[in-house]
């Protein structure tokens, strides 16, 4: 089982990996900022919701040619799960990153 992480080797992929990585590193900067604890039952619906938003915002960037790396993929992520939060009713303090 030689070649088992095949897609690994793949530049790609290891990029992909890498701003998925910091999306992750984010979101959880961004929930411990606001006090969220990481089994809150909320997440789960606020991530899906994001996620869509996400798709819909990064689409376009992608498409003008701009390189989406793991800190501007963070960034749009993290503004679409606080409009998310926002608009279920949660208050988003200025000082938190969005």
């Amino acid at each position: 089982m030689e070649n088992a992480d095949e897609w690994g080797r793949d530049p790609a992929v290891r990029a992909m990996r890498k701003v998925f990585r910091g999306m992750e590193d984010a979101q959880g900067e961004f929930f411990s900022r606001m006090g969220i604890h990481r089994y809150d039952p909320r997440i789960r619906l606020w991530r899906e919701k994001a996620l869509v938003l996400f798709e819909g915002e990064i689409s376009p960037a992608n498409n003008s040619g701009l390189t989406v790396n793991e800190e501007i993929a963070s960034n749009i992520y993290v503004k679409c799960l606080a409009r998310v939060m926002k608009a279920q009713g949660m208050e988003i303090p200025d000082e938190v990153p969005r």
